[in-house]
């Protein structure tokens, strides 16, 4: 398992076609040191407009029949993923499955293409509360 702070790429200039995270690594977090920049970014999508990448976070709700109203994905529907592929991968981004590091808690994680002006690259915790 690989222990990263998300947003924390210095220079994604080498990565115009690709993704700062890799899907088939099996990442931990510590939500707790993630919650100030990931408050930070949802008071962005508030303020300045949601980046279109999070319709393919929507399209995977309806998709695999959860509520896309008030989101409601379970431990159980996103543990297969964790650290084996994307939950989806478009050209605006990638949702991947990441695990608390101080419980058995799955999260998932949006990264934003270079297609998302002013999003460029950045790394969104999409269920905050954890997976039911």
């Amino acid at each position: 398992m690989i222990k990263i702070k998300l947003n924390q790429h210095h220079d994604c200039s080498h990565l115009a076609d690709s993704y700062a995270l890799d899907p088939t690594e099996k990442y931990i977090i510590d939500l707790s040191n993630e919650l100030d920049t990931q408050f930070s970014i949802l008071c962005a999508f508030q303020t300045v407009g949601y980046p279109p990448a999070i319709k393919n976070y929507h399209a995977w709700l309806f998709e695999n029949t959860f509520n896309v109203e008030n989101p409601n994905p379970t431990n159980e529907s996103v543990a297969p993923y964790y650290g084996v592929k994307p939950l989806w991968k478009t050209a605006y981004s990638i949702g991947i499955v990441v695990k608390n590091e101080n419980d058995d808690d799955y999260y998932i994680v949006m990264e934003c293409s270079n297609l998302n002006r002013g999003y460029v690259h950045t790394q969104v915790v999409l269920t905050l509360g954890g997976c039911i």
